[in-house]
């Protein structure tokens, strides 16, 4: 089964060297915790071989133990989620986790009070589905099982009935704690980035917006380079990984609004530039795969983007000249375009009230008082109410939005190259072409 996801390019074609180095700088950028964070685990490599060897005995005396736990652990938990018992699946696994950490640490050494992490340095380089070393190596691993009970805590305490976002936090970043460093144009392995979406869902709950906006966004930076090397497959519907991530775009287009009103910016809340790198980083609105063609004839090699409107590309001068005088100049102009959305009684209340509704709980798709309307193959609309005029307004565009009961009107092209139930005139305005980075 395939499914569409809205913000990775479909063809790796797409993908190309310059995109590729910019998510590998901005991944370890912001990839690794703080030195603070980590300055309580130690590598096994770095420590006397005496501390080493002693170590390795405790986890050849105890491993089968563990193993034998995290066997039970999964079929129990397997028979529990069959039964959608979601509070006694946290709940099981919170007490489960927190023993079995607890019994660890009981018979492993440490070394000046540091945690021994028995995994080589440069695990990223395997392409195991699993942090294990045993896997690795054939050696048995401490590691595995710390890595994957904290990971299970900072999970299930992000559960409803058990949440506590602070213990969910602390765990997922004691599982990251757990691993090297990530070092300049290494890739994170698969399961980091599993670990990572916790930790950004845990920061997005607490309402941290400007750091949760930086968690999400080099998830799928690392998500599009996993793709790229061909270790997942984003189009897999069952992929585990694509299945916590899939309305991340949403989340995202509201934390970048939300964001931008909490430093004290007014409409327009971002500008030509902002908005077209928001497109382009998660390749949808004329960024989507599906829009990059020329306009005219179809061709997708060499593309201008009109800077009139940025919202039509063309090949050459002579598409551009044509598509004008066939219908462009029509539909040319600045962001700014004031439209008509007509939806029934129940759906316009409903609207209205996730509008204006500025403290939804963040467990809930529509939050942070903005609706998210997507029309079409990729586009999408970030309703919101302006405070002093009172009037509704595409947050991204800063388009205005006249909302009115009655039959929905059948779905046309706007200028946002998506599918639009509003009907509009933008402004005239000259078209000129610019070159397509």
């Amino acid at each position: 089964m395939k499914t569409t996801n809205t913000f990775l390019p479909e063809k790796r074609a797409k993908y190309n060297a310059k995109r590729r180095q910019k998510d590998l700088d901005f991944v370890y950028s912001n990839w690794n915790l703080p030195q603070e964070m980590k300055e309580t685990k130690i590598n096994i490599a770095d420590v006397p071989a005496k501390v080493a060897k002693k170590h390795k005995r405790a986890v050849a005396a105890h491993g089968y133990e563990w193993s034998r736990k995290d066997t039970e652990y999964s079929a129990k938990i397997q028979e529990i989620e069959s039964r959608g018992s979601l509070d006694e699946a946290a709940n099981y696994s919170i007490a489960h986790g927190t023993s079995t950490i607890e019994q660890m640490q009981k018979v492993l050494p440490t070394y000046q009070s540091r945690t021994i992490v028995d995994i080589p340095p440069d695990f990223r380089r395997f392409s195991s589905s699993k942090i294990c070393e045993r896997e690795i190596s054939g050696n048995s691993s401490a590691l595995n099982y710390l890595f994957w009970n904290h990971y299970r805590l900072a999970m299930y305490h992000n559960y409803p009935g058990e949440r506590n976002d602070e213990l969910s936090l602390l765990h997922a970043n004691e599982a990251l704690s757990l691993l090297p460093t990530l070092q300049r144009g290494e890739v994170p392995h698969y399961d980091e980035v599993i670990v990572r979406t916790s930790r950004a869902l845990a920061t997005y709950c607490m309402k941290d917006f400007e750091a949760a906006l930086v968690e999400y966004r080099v998830c799928i930076a690392a998500i599009r380079l996993l793709h790229h090397e061909g270790r997942i497959d984003i189009s897999d519907a069952n992929e585990k990984l694509m299945n916590r991530v899939n309305l991340w775009p949403h989340t995202i287009l509201r934390m970048t609004i939300r964001v931008k009103i909490q430093n004290g910016v007014s409409r327009p809340y971002l500008t030509k530039e902002e908005y077209l790198d928001l497109m382009k980083e998660n390749a949808y609105g004329i960024y989507s795969p599906s829009s990059q063609k020329c306009f005219h004839c179809g061709n997708t090699e060499k593309l201008l983007l009109c800077s009139g409107c940025s919202n039509a590309w063309y090949c050459s001068k002579s598409c551009a000249t044509k598509e004008w005088k066939k219908d462009h100049k029509n539909r040319c102009g600045s962001k700014k375009y004031t439209g008509t959305m007509t939806m029934h009684a129940s759906s316009l209340e409903l609207l209205r009230s996730e509008i204006e509704n500025i403290d939804v709980g963040p467990e809930t798709v529509n939050s942070l008082g903005m609706s998210i309307l997507n029309f079409g193959d990729r586009d999408f609309l970030v309703l919101c109410k302006d405070p002093s005029s009172g009037e509704i307004f595409d947050a991204l565009t800063d388009e205005t939005i006249e909302m009115q009961e009655g039959t929905p009107l059948p779905t046309i092209k706007s200028k946002l190259g998506g599918y639009h139930v509003f009907s509009g005139v933008p402004s005239n305005k000259s078209s000129q072409a610019e070159s397509q980075e």
